[in-house]
């Protein structure tokens, strides 16, 4: 297709409108504050924050937000209308002729226009507070990477956390709970299991949403970048790599299942994982040569794991969930599986030095255990934790304390 240039007063005309739908966006939406560090403080000096994640998690509102009560430009380039948008001085000039000589500058999904690496490295040392937003892994891959070294800061959003999920839904937690509120969370807590924490299906109140967003991230995220041609057959095989979650991943199955090649299966599991649609954890290994040779699967929201998949293992949803609340608060740093011939452990939070099991069944919490004690001894790791549905306590096995906590208290921490 293809597109007649747009003059500078035309991209004005797109600026402006682009403007008045966020600022309504951010007045009648229903604003839920995110559990996020001070993001704004990140621009302090010149300088460009990467807010990434999964498409419909909640970025342009978050990014918004944080500009309110400050003069800004916004640009989406999600808009169809800037698709065409070739030469990216004239939006600038638009930008400065339509708000004057502002220093902050808000990019939406700037991953679709092309040269934006260096025109926003170029703004960054013309001395402006930049962010932009993206819903591919690889947005500060290439040459923005290079010429910003040090020069820029990520921050992943995910989906609503059952905090803020309790929150949207008017529950406010403190430290002490009464039994009829420990009651009313674990409640809510059935219903995150089904619903999950994205904004457009909070807002509705049901997963009628959830096909739609699922939909959107395979085809603008995926099927669209990668150019897939086989897009049934890319359905799939995303619906294969949904319905792995909180498993070990292997490529090949994927291919023989799906029936495509390898360098196809692994273009396209790349593309999904690339999406944030999905997380991988590595296993851990002291040879750092061996570090992620395998890997685990997990879903970024539990909606979608209920919209997709046809047979649903609520322990395994429990697991999905605890692996995203760790990814979410260590920002992806540290997070692995532990794996050795006789036993195997949930998560190593490297980061804070901690082992976790994740069991929905009481009956199988022993051997969780006894797998704990064994990756302790032989990783020199002391604090042990098992994550359950209900059960809270503490038990001592050969020495080791192991902290016994339910799902819903460890979500909120």
């Amino acid at each position: 297709m293809e597109y007649t240039p747009m003059n500078v007063e035309e991209v004005k005309s797109v600026l402006k409108e682009l403007r008045e739908e966020a600022t309504e966006l951010i007045s009648n939406e229903r604003i839920i504050l995110r559990e996020v560090p001070d993001l704004l403080s990140f621009l302090s000096i010149p300088n460009v924050l990467a807010i990434l994640g999964v498409r419909r998690s909640g970025k342009s509102t978050l990014s918004l937000l944080l500009l309110r009560g400050k003069d800004f430009a916004y640009v989406n380039f999600d808009d169809e209308r800037l698709r065409g948008l070739k030469d990216l001085s004239r939006l600038e000039e638009a930008i400065y002729s339509l708000y004057g000589n502002i220093n902050y500058l808000l990019f939406d999904e700037v991953q679709n226009v092309k040269g934006w690496e260096p025109f926003v490295s170029r703004l960054r040392r013309g001395g402006k507070r930049v962010i932009i937003t993206g819903s591919n892994s690889k947005l500060l891959s290439g040459e923005l990477a290079t010429s910003l070294t040090g020069r820029h800061v990520d921050y992943f959003l995910f989906p609503f956390s059952f905090k803020e999920y309790l929150r949207f839904n008017g529950v406010v937690t403190g430290d002490v709970m009464t039994t009829r509120e420990r009651a009313l969370v674990k409640g809510y807590l059935e219903k995150y299991l089904e619903l999950g924490g994205f904004p457009e299906a909070l807002m509705l109140g049901s997963r009628v949403m959830l096909n739609s967003i699922y939909n959107d991230i395979l085809f603008r995220d995926v099927v669209s970048r990668l150019k897939v041609k086989r897009v049934e057959r890319f359905k799939d095989f995303a619906s294969a790599v949904v319905s792995l979650y909180s498993s070990e991943v292997s490529i090949n199955r994927l291919a023989k299942i799906i029936k495509v090649d390898y360098k196809t299966a692994d273009e396209w599991f790349s593309g999904i994982v690339e999406s944030y649609l999905v997380h991988i954890v590595k296993r851990y290994s002291a040879k750092v040569s061996s570090l992620g040779e395998n890997k685990k699967v997990y879903v970024t929201d539990p909606g979608i794991i209920h919209e997709v998949v046809v047979k649903k293992d609520k322990g395994r949803i429990i697991e999905d969930l605890v692996a995203v609340h760790l990814l979410r608060k260590n920002q992806f740093k540290g997070i692995y599986y532990v794996k050795g011939e006789d036993y195997e452990v949930d998560f190593y939070d490297e980061v804070n030095g901690e082992l976790i099991q994740v069991t929905f069944d009481d009956e199988i919490r022993d051997r969780k255990i006894r797998g704990l004690v064994k990756a302790s001894s032989l990783l020199g790791i002391g604090r042990l934790k098992v994550v359950t549905w209900d059960s809270e306590g503490e038990v001592k096995v050969e020495g080791k304390k192991v902290e016994i906590e339910p799902l819903w208290k460890f979500l909120l921490r």
